[in-house]
């Protein structure tokens, strides 16, 4: 293996690491808060932002498989939850529904590569891929929670009844969908401060002794993984 090469998965590895850490500092500090003001519609919040992440995990990579990595990372980290005192569904659910969110969406990414090779996106295909990725990690959650979960799980879940079943899988669903679609279709304006603050970060970096800068990405990779451990422990 070459040094560009080594150089390159390296890199792929750390921003897996960097963007998983901070989308498990999103999910530890935003539902923390959200717990304490008891919010009833954190589920606007939650897939957009989870979306939001893994396509800057993509876009940094452009790797479809860092998409299913960072997701994986993300539930890892939650389900250190299980070592503090609680009911488990509320660790265990959330961690698997990450990981399905990770594999629905890196599945339609690798699919809409393949199908559409080098052609423009248009807006119904787009949508349709972002109804695609919504409906699939719900349905997998749903078998999930239909066939691999202990009954008194089941019994609180989403599946537990159609009141519960109906506004998840197609209300909840049909609003995200929306939301991830029009977040699409103004990506430009939302990465848009991501990039100044990356570019503002570039040019500082360029005053750091050249032999500095290889450390300097394990380091903030580590420092901010021990951070997102040390939040879900402290504002679970």
């Amino acid at each position: 293996m070459g040094n560009a090469e080594k150089a390159g998965k390296q890199t792929i590895i750390y921003n897996i690491i960097i963007w998983g850490a901070i989308w498990g500092i999103f999910e530890a500090t935003a539902g923390y808060l959200l717990h304490l003001v008891s919010f009833g519609y954190s589920w606007v919040i939650w897939y957009p932002v989870a979306c939001f992440f893994m396509t800057i995990a993509y876009r940094k990579t452009g790797k479809f498989s860092s998409v299913f990595y960072i997701g994986l990372l993300c539930a890892a980290i939650k389900m250190l939850n299980l070592f503090l005192p609680g009911r488990i569904d509320k660790v265990i659910n959330p961690a698997v529904s990450i990981l399905f969110e990770a594999l629905a969406m890196a599945f339609v990414i690798f699919a809409a590569n393949h199908l559409l090779s080098g052609k423009n996106k248009s807006p119904f295909v787009k949508a349709l891929m972002a109804l695609s990725m919504n409906t699939g990690w719900r349905l997998l959650y749903a078998i999930y929670l239909l066939f691999l979960v202990p009954g008194w799980i089941r019994d609180v879940s989403v599946v537990s009844s159609g009141a519960k079943f109906i506004p998840f899988f197609i209300t909840q669903n049909l609003i995200t969908t929306v939301l991830i679609f029009i977040g699409y279709q103004y990506k430009t304006y939302i990465f848009k401060p991501l990039e100044i603050i990356e570019h503002r970060l570039s040019t500082r970096l360029e005053t750091v002794p050249s032999r500095t800068v290889p450390i300097l990405q394990p380091v903030l990779a580590a420092l901010l993984l021990c951070a997102n451990i040390t939040l879900q422990f402290i504002l679970k």
